[in-house]
């Protein structure tokens, strides 16, 4: 097996550490077969701080992970894209939808309305709300960030759940409905072993949901999340396990905007 690791961050977004060269070392390392740096899209400056690069940053990112493909050309596959805050903002230029430097846009909610839902500090928040009510409008958006059509993968389906914060409703026709039918044939939901370093100790999505995708034929892709070079491929073996529990045997990887099937 040759996996692919589609969600690798850099210094860039200020809450990073290792130089790109340490994470193709250790995808290397790990043998992968292919990795995509996925890096943070530009928040607005009230917003941004130790959270994502500027808007100016953009083209020195993408001229990064370039230059990093060719020099590991005959080592291993890297391919470049962003990961995208959904609702949309305006410092990330529209352009890069069509930009046909990109091999993927991964599309992810980390905001609830304003309120940065997965960041420690804004954790307490949770207290004061209503958790089947904010799983339900977190899955709103994540029901405009799919029916969009704008994103190759989905990160982290289930990030809401990051602090251990469980809904008491069964939200498997939710998930049923943002799936069910859906044209976008070249999106892939993202396996996302991070939660395994967070203190809700599962990955993303769910097994439950994993089993829901699979029965709905939704492809999907592995990402590691790494904001650190020792994080890359973390707990692909248990990912792989789980997924080909559920049946699935093939994984997603891009290029050019274009999805196509790794053999697991």
């Amino acid at each position: 097996m040759k996996l692919p690791d589609y969600h690798l961050h850099t210094e860039l977004c200020g809450h990073a550490s290792g130089a790109i060269d340490e994470y193709i070392e250790a995808a290397i390392g790990a043998s992968l077969g292919e990795i995509g740096f996925s890096d943070h899209a530009p928040l607005p400056e009230e917003l941004r701080e130790g959270i994502t690069m500027a808007p100016e940053k953009t083209e020195a990112y993408i001229a990064m992970v370039q230059d990093a493909a060719g020099r590991y050309r005959d080592r291993i596959e890297i391919r470049t894209g962003f990961e995208v805050d959904f609702p949309l903002h305006s410092t990330f230029d529209s352009a890069y939808f069509s930009d046909p430097r990109l091999d993927f846009l991964m599309g992810s909610c980390h905001f609830i309305d304003g309120w940065p839902f997965d960041h420690p500090e804004f954790m307490k928040e949770f207290e004061r709300r209503d958790i089947d009510e904010t799983y339900e409008r977190y899955y709103a958006i994540l029901t405009e960030l799919v029916a969009s059509g704008l994103f190759n993968i989905i990160g982290h389906l289930d990030l809401v759940k990051k602090f251990g914060h469980r809904a008491t409703k069964d939200f498997t026709g939710v998930i049923e409905a943002i799936f069910t039918g859906c044209p976008h044939r070249d999106m892939a939901v993202e396996v996302n072993t991070a939660g395994l370093r967070k203190p809700v100790g599962e990955m993303y999505p769910s097994r439950d949901i994993i089993d829901t995708l699979y029965r709905l034929n939704v492809p999907v892709t592995l990402g590691s999340d790494s904001h650190c070079p020792e994080e890359v491929a973390h707990e692909f073996g248990s990912a792989v396990e789980m997924l080909r529990e559920a049946g699935y045997r093939k994984v997603s990887g891009f290029k050019k905007r274009k999805r196509y099937d790794i053999l697991l």
